[in-house]
């Protein structure tokens, strides 16, 4: 197709134009359109004064581009209704899937319409084909650029609504976790009905890396609610690359003490996870384990850390005392060097498989006599024999490995 239409079609387009922008026309286009969009989506319907609102965008948005049409190139601006349609569509839940598919409806309406315009046309006309491209083309471009301002528009106002709901919600469950809001209905009401008083299981996700955003943060909760089957959860910015988030269950959550995200963003982030506890004092009880347990935990350790199954480690907490404690307890075993780390490994493997010599061995796919091996060579450089001093050993091997990832500062 040539860049500028022929003389034909610019005749054709200015009387098209000049026809179908007569107010009985305009009324007959709204009223054809309007009805065929409410028979497709008639839950509509429900959405008191909507079905006006989008008869007004169809005369506006016709309008514009019936204005445009005849011009070399299309000057696109989101009509005001539309644009208002879309941000109350924002503030009262209505699925951004359902503006786009209002669009396409009207985009076969427009379709079907120029078609049967086009089919008066004498068949000898060789310019019906180009009148026929030049219509579609630009009918297509228009409806395509509302649907993306559109969508532009809808997420700007829901990121408006979540920045001021998730303020009210920062700001009460930080009274909540302060002590200073303790009436139960109060809270739930404040939180948007959120039922407090059911179990609650607080997890914090979090991230160190520049690249990762909040939306990304974002994202990894969705998968890790999907994973652990959780409904509804709350889920606060506290601000920075941090996530709280709270599950409420009518019993205390099941949760395998194995449990990992699935494939997706949740596997590259740190996730602490509290104990399942009741009530006002539970919610407030399972995010300070949670967060206690993120506290001890390296940031280079990403995964899942469960309270539950670190409890000692978390209450034992971090600072030099504690440090020294590793230091005097490992002594020559906690080195850096290539062969007291396998050593370390070694060890660990050999007192979580409860002292066995063969599990170690199946664990770690040596011969037993290996294992025998090495814990020799450990218990030379500790200076005791580490069947002796298990206790001290596991606490040892475990908060240099997760708090320190494997080499005291």
């Amino acid at each position: 197709m040539p860049s500028e239409p022929s003389g034909w079609v610019q005749d054709w387009v200015r009387r098209f134009v000049q026809t179908e922008s007569d107010d009985d026309r305009l009324d007959s286009w709204v009223e054809r359109t309007c009805g065929r969009i409410m028979a497709e989506l008639p839950e509509l319907g429900s959405r008191d004064g909507l079905a006006e609102q989008i008869g007004e965008a169809i005369r506006e948005h016709w309008l514009n581009f019936l204005i445009q049409l005849p011009q070399p190139a299309l000057s696109f601006r989101l009509v005001a209704s539309a644009e208002r349609i879309s941000r109350e569509s924002a503030q009262t839940s209505l699925p951004l899937e359902t503006l786009n598919r209002i669009y396409r409806i009207a985009q076969q309406g427009t379709w079907e319409y120029t078609t049967e315009l086009i089919s008066a046309v004498d068949d000898s006309r060789p310019e019906r084909t180009e009148l026929l491209i030049y219509l579609w083309e630009r009918a297509s471009d228009w409806i395509d650029r509302s649907i993306n301002e559109t969508s532009r528009v809808y997420h700007e106002a829901r990121r408006h609504i979540d920045v001021g709901r998730n303020a009210l919600w920062l700001e009460t469950v930080s009274r909540v976790l302060d002590g200073n809001l303790l009436e139960g209905r109060r809270v739930s009401a404040e939180l948007g009905g959120y039922p407090i008083a059911d179990h609650h299981t607080a997890l914090i996700v979090t991230t160190s890396e520049q690249r990762q955003t909040m939306e990304d943060l974002e994202d990894a909760c969705r998968h890790l609610a999907a994973d652990l089957g959780l409904r509804q959860p709350l889920v606060v910015r506290p601000g920075g690359r941090q996530l709280w988030i709270w599950a409420a269950t009518r019993r205390p959550m099941p949760l395998d003490p194995g449990f990992t995200p699935s494939e997706g963003p949740a596997q590259g982030m740190r996730i602490a996870i509290g104990a399942s506890k009741p009530g006002l004092v539970g919610f407030a009880s399972s995010h300070w384990q949670a967060r206690r347990t993120l506290g001890v935990v390296h940031p280079d350790r990403k995964g899942v850390h469960q309270y539950d199954q670190m409890e000692l480690l978390v209450l034992l907490g971090c600072d030099e005392t504690v440090d020294d404690f590793i230091r005097r307890t490992l002594g020559d075993l906690g080195g850096a060097l290539d062969h007291q780390v396998r050593l370390r490994h070694t060890v660990a493997s050999y007192l979580a498989a409860g002292g066995s010599v063969d599990r170690a061995a199946s664990q770690l796919s040596v011969h037993r006599n290996t294992i025998r091996y090495r814990l020799q060579q450990a218990s030379a450089l500790l200076g005791r024999d580490v069947g002796a001093m298990s206790s001290e050993l596991t606490i040892a091997l475990r908060h240099l490995d997760v708090t320190h990832g494997g080499q005291l500062p």
